[in-house]
């Protein structure tokens, strides 16, 4: 599948793009240490979902972009807690992590799915 008709990609595309829109007009003080930190850790998301989809063992890779994910909640609470980010902005970014992270918990239970129907089908793999 074309990774721009994936919807996790779509997700995690327009999700860097809002961080990166608010590391631009952090105080200079979070600007260069945790809103890079947190731009660069979305960019990680969405490199995970290109490779997952392109790799034979995507369930590793999956797994991978669930860890990342988690640096971003914590990222995200740090931006709320020191007032680099409005509530309103927490809320639209909470929302939209957890959105991605569904979709590859979701993900990760079907390639775990077929990993296990592809070893009952063939048991010398």
């Amino acid at each position: 599948m074309a990774r721009q008709q994936l919807q996790l990609y779509q997700a995690g595309y327009k999700y860097s793009l809002c961080i990166y829109r608010i590391k631009v007009k952090l105080p200079r003080l979070l600007k260069h240490d945790l809103g890079q930190e947190a731009f660069a850790s979305s960019l990680k998301v969405v490199k995970c979902v290109v490779l997952a989809n392109r790799s034979q063992d995507k369930s590793r890779l999956i797994s991978r972009l669930l860890a990342e994910i988690e640096v971003q909640w914590v990222f995200l609470r740090l931006l709320f807690d020191l007032r680099g980010i409005s509530e309103g902005e927490f809320k639209v970014l909470s929302e939209r992590l957890s959105e991605i992270e569904k979709q590859a918990q979701a993900w990760l239970k079907w390639c775990q799915k077929e990993k296990r129907l592809a070893s009952e089908v063939n048991p010398n793999k």
